[in-house]
């Protein structure tokens, strides 16, 4: 085999030329993961898990006074934190030294993990959008997905670590009562899940409810605003969408299913408090090929550390039930 296909030459070819296109496009894959690595990604550098206090109620005292009056200075206990762990993804890319053999080039070397990396992309891609969307319940160690974050309890009973039951502030907005897709049922939503000046920021659901609020909007002749740059991105990376209320209503195809497998769920989610935390800088971090002792093969694999969390559940809403 000749030198330049070396291990560390293979590593290094794949770092320069192919990973710049895995981290660029892999967070394409669906609509919701595009939008929080591009405004909502933050990093914690390791630990054990991530903490964010939750403001449970307000401080009893403080107020008016004159003069001489004696004033309430005793403390208050309003906050509860959270927890979040850490979730860990990865992508195996495997070449087996008689296909390196005849790779006898840089190009040809190039071109074969161009082909290879690029698969680990879709893997991952995959891997991410799934996770965006999961339960929190069915595989732990999936990212905290929302069907567990916009939730009451019916499918997670716990939420960041505390049970929903006495903690009423954890329960998302859910109508599991609409099977009809109305406008005044979307605005009751979207009323539901505003506070003060935060609204929804996004709407999403599969293509099926997409073409039903289409039809509303078409009918009743309410026609697109102008989108403002986070959803100009949207439509750039080639998602669908149209607007109700000045809200992006994005179609993505991994978002659960509703009542049955031909109807989505339809996410009515403030982007405020939903970020995805990335831990130690593991954001699809290569590592270097190696050989294993019994083959004759180079690995090499990507990683994902991180999570999703959501620190005001209460503002998100869900309508689980549509199907016309």
């Amino acid at each position: 085999m000749p030198n330049i296909i070396g291990v560390d030459t293979v590593t290094s070819i794949s770092r320069s030329y192919i990973l710049p296109t895995i981290t660029d496009v892999a967070y394409n894959g669906n609509a919701l993961f595009y939008r929080l690595n591009a405004a909502n990604k933050k990093s914690v550098a390791g630990g054990t898990h991530i903490e964010a206090p939750f403001i449970v109620s307000k401080w009893a005292n403080g107020g008016w006074y004159s003069g001489y009056d004696e004033l309430d200075v005793s403390p208050n206990d309003t906050v509860i934190n959270g927890g979040w762990d850490m979730k860990s993804a990865y992508v195996p890319v495997t070449v087996d030294g008689t296909t390196l053999t005849k790779c006898n080039t840089p190009e040809a070397v190039v071109n074969l993990l161009t082909l290879q990396w690029d698969q680990a992309r879709m893997k991952m891609a995959d891997l991410l959008g799934d996770g965006v969307y999961s339960d929190t319940v069915t595989d732990t160690k999936k990212i905290d997905g929302l069907k567990g974050v916009v939730d009451n309890g019916s499918v997670a009973t716990t939420y960041a670590g505390l049970p929903r039951a006495g903690n009423t502030w954890l329960n998302a907005q859910v109508d599991s009562t609409t099977t009809t897709l109305a406008l005044t049922n979307m605005r009751t939503m979207v009323g539901n899940t505003s506070v003060g000046g935060h609204s929804p920021t996004i709407i999403l659901g599969r293509k099926e409810q997409y073409n039903r609020l289409w039809a509303l909007l078409q009918a009743s002749q309410r026609f697109i605003v102008q989108p403002v740059a986070s959803d100009t991105q949207i439509g750039s990376a080639g998602f669908t969408n149209v607007y109700f209320d000045n809200i992006p209503f994005v179609v993505d195809d991994k978002v659960f299913d509703g009542p049955n497998a031909s109807n989505s769920a339809i996410l009515f989610l403030n982007e405020d408090y939903l970020d995805l935390y990335i831990f130690n800088g593991i954001d699809f971090e290569m590592e270097d090929f190696a050989r294993p002792l019994n083959q004759d093969a180079m690995t090499a694999k990507l990683y994902w550390r991180g999570n999703m969390i959501c620190t005001r559940p209460q503002v998100q809403g869900i309508m689980t039930a549509v199907n016309a």
